[in-house]
């Protein structure tokens, strides 16, 4: 873990080390509740990370229970307290992040990597603030002006997770043609936005690729836009985040991940490669002018 992790991401790991080591153990949740004891739920709980580990319980019972040398607890204690900490995002005033998405800025936020699928807009981190301004007003959600201007707030903070010191996030994104020729706003507005997307993919932490038209069907039209998180420890999978109208679907097994990263190596292939996108988005930008 890094120091640049949110609390999401460290209740995460936590909950991902937990399962291991119980597994590791020879142990079942109902012998671990019996231990602490609890319900085989709290148990599950601290698993899913539905719920932050109680520092106590790691330190009286579960890490000896585990057999967790004791040079390791300093990783794990530490983990546990920063877990109970609330994000930049959860203490804003006005409280604009849903339940269900705080947790994806949550986990954004403390992702080491994020390939994603856009087939209407740029993607949310590679936004200039006039293209996500006219973007918000043109949705369908009632929102007082001070809504608008948080959310639109909250969009440009997410994008330090880009330029932060310590291990900037990795960024690699297909977009769709018609993501670059839609007018959002103006025309001027959108040469604006390709020359800032233009910029930002030379950034050696992002990839931007154009999916052409001319390159017929292709994976993306069957589900439509994705990402796909990964984390700063090898044996987790990672997560598949595909949102709709009501909230969001967070995507965690093998299978479900798996079946989306070979999607999204379909897409790359499919795309132009970087240097030649990156050439289409520029003259586009050069046509609204």
């Amino acid at each position: 873990m890094t120091e640049t992790s949110s609390p999401t991401v460290w209740r995460r790991w936590l909950a991902f080390e937990l399962g291991r080591l119980r597994r590791q153990a020879g142990l079942d949740q109902r012998e671990v509740a019996k231990a602490l004891r609890c319900t085989v739920a709290k148990v599950s709980y601290y698993e899913t990370a539905e719920r932050p580990v109680v520092v106590r319980d790691l330190d009286e019972v579960l890490l000896p229970l585990y057999n967790v040398p004791k040079e390791r607890w300093g990783d794990y204690l530490e983990a546990a307290k920063n877990a109970r900490q609330k994000g930049w995002w959860e203490r804003l005033d006005g409280n604009p992040v849903p339940s269900w998405f705080s947790l994806f800025v949550g986990l954004e936020q403390g992702a080491s990597q994020i390939r994603a699928y856009e087939s209407e807009a740029v993607p949310g981190l590679l936004q200039t603030r006039a293209y996500a301004d006219a973007i918000t007003r043109r949705g369908t959600a009632e929102r007082a002006e001070a809504d608008v201007e948080r959310h639109i707030n909250l969009r440009m903070t997410r994008q330090t997770a880009l330029s932060r010191d310590t291990e900037p996030l990795r960024l690699w994104t297909v977009v769709n043609e018609a993501v670059l020729r839609r007018v959002v706003g103006s025309a001027a507005l959108m040469s604006d936005q390709l020359i800032h997307l233009a910029e930002m993919a030379k950034h050696p932490k992002i990839t931007v690729q154009v999916l052409p038209y001319s390159h017929g069907a292709h994976p993306g039209m069957a589900a439509g836009p994705f990402q796909i998180l990964g984390f700063p420890w090898p044996a987790d999978p990672g997560i598949a985040y595909v949102e709709h109208r009501a909230g969001a679907l967070y995507l965690e097994s093998a299978h479900e991940v798996d079946a989306h990263n070979v999607a999204f190596e379909h897409l790359v292939a499919l795309a132009l490669s970087p240097d030649a996108s990156i050439t289409m988005v520029r003259d586009l930008a050069e046509e609204y002018t």
